[in-house]
């Protein structure tokens, strides 16, 4: 049984790890599309328009495998969790039944765009069009991060006779519209999600303006403009929502709140920890404590109360491991912004980094790193919230299906992203290949 549940477990894990890369650049790319569009439209400047061009061919190839990767994904949710899902399907349906609507406002705004460039007299009327994709797309994102905040503090049916018999009993469907954390968990999503994907972005035309010059160059030039904007503005948002994202922790999931910050103990006045680990009943390796900083930026007082794990059962404790988890996306959210900082304070100043070569490869270093922070809050919210797959209600060894047939059909899955990801990669390149920058009309 532990075998096949540790598969399950990785089959989720890897699905979803690709997955939310697929999802943040469909999320991203048509915002910068539109944005393109539009400042090329207000400035008369034809490259933003051949930019946002361009792009367009990518999201056409990166929303048809998302597609698939999506369905894939709530495949593997039925044939994994199937317990799970009799749950979801009597409470929270409502949510995956909405982001399908979202779906199709993506899908039926995106073939008006593409297809409709030279259909309007009002410019600005094509570019709408665009932000319908790109509001059907964040969207989809939003409604699918209900469903994981129903996860996180389920509500909308009787809990306790569900805990007592099993009988999903007094279901209010709309109530997992808005549960206790909702509104954080929505918030800090789409931000995280603009962040990654913008950097993304960022990878690739400081990547192709190191491989270019003259009009290729320029071209490449003003896309990264368009592209740190964006992340710029995503990446203030994702520093805000992260922070009250720990702090609501503290009131919905005090057992995830106390293993990520390492508290073994109720306390007043508690230290934030830099490092540390658990070894028999005690925390050793602390690098640095700041006195009453945990208790200030969870309460609001340094005099405040914070929970501890021996509150609650050790069966319901999260893996430990969280902690060094938190600690690195702290270090690195720290230290991203302090770098964005820098970025925008030269373009403040007109030193031109864009123009520097360090720069562009700082970029591109810093796009890696964005994308695998953006992995790891993921991994470090969802172990987290263990033993636990509905917090408090359903455990994730009740939940998954143990059943060694589905070992092939994992495999295919597996398979699947093996192959069509790079196959991906070589499509969009060929396209973009064919249709050479300095050959297009300008």
């Amino acid at each position: 049984m532990i075998p096949v549940l540790d598969f399950d477990r990785f089959l989720m894990g890897f699905s979803l790890g690709v997955h939310i890369i697929l999802a943040v650049i469909g999320i991203a790319l048509p915002a910068i599309i539109v944005a393109a569009e539009v400042v090329g439209i207000k400035r008369k400047d034809p490259y933003y328009t051949r930019i946002a061009k361009r792009l367009t061919t990518m999201l056409i190839v990166f929303f048809a495998v998302g597609t698939a990767s999506g369905t894939l994904v709530a495949l593997e949710l039925l044939f994994l969790w199937p317990k799970f899902m009799v749950l979801v399907g009597h409470v929270a349906i409502l949510t995956l039944y909405i982001e399908v609507f979202a779906f199709f406002l993506e899908a039926i705004f995106l073939g008006v765009y593409v297809y409709s460039w030279d259909k309007f007299k009002n410019r600005y009327a094509h570019a709408f069009t665009g932000v319908l994709v790109a509001l059907g797309a964040v969207l989809s994102a939003v409604f699918i991060t209900m469903l994981n905040a129903f996860m996180n503090t389920p509500v909308g049916f009787n809990i306790p006779e569900y805990l007592k018999s099993g009988i999903i009993a007094d279901v209010h469907p709309l109530a997992v519209l808005a549960t206790p954390s909702t509104l954080i968990e929505v918030a800090h999503v789409v931000s995280t999600s603009y962040f990654a994907g913008g950097f993304i972005f960022i990878l690739y035309f400081a990547y192709r303006m190191l491989k270019s010059e003259g009009d290729e160059r320029l071209h490449y030039r003003k896309g990264l403009n368009i592209a740190f904007s964006l992340t710029l503005i995503a990446t203030f948002f994702a520093v805000i929502t992260g922070i009250l994202s720990i702090s609501g922790l503290y009131s919905f999931q005090p057992e995830k709140y106390a293993a990520m910050e390492l508290d073994l103990y109720p306390t007043t006045h508690a230290p934030e920890l830099l490092g540390g680990f658990y070894s028999n009943g005690t925390i050793t390796g602390v690098i640095a404590s700041v006195p009453g900083l945990q208790s200030f930026l969870a309460t609001g007082s340094v005099n405040g109360s914070v929970p501890g794990l021996s509150s609650y059962p050790k069966s319901t404790w999260p893996p430990l491991i969280v902690h060094f988890m938190f600690d690195t996306i702290v270090g690195l959210g720290f230290g991203f912004g302090l770098f964005m900082l820098v970025v925008f304070l030269m373009l403040i100043f007109k030193m031109h980094p864009f123009d520097r070569k360090w720069m562009l490869m700082l970029l591109i270093i810093a796009a890696v790193v964005g994308v695998f922070l953006l992995e790891l809050g993921w991994a470090t919210a969802e172990i987290g919230r263990q033993p636990w797959i509905v917090y408090n209600v359903l455990l994730v060894s009740q939940a998954a299906n143990t059943s060694p047939s589905i070992i092939p059909l994992a495999i295919f899955f597996v398979a699947f992203y093996l192959i069509v990801l790079p196959f991906t990669v070589l499509v969009i390149k060929r396209l973009l290949r064919d249709r050479p920058v300095s050959k297009e009309q300008v």
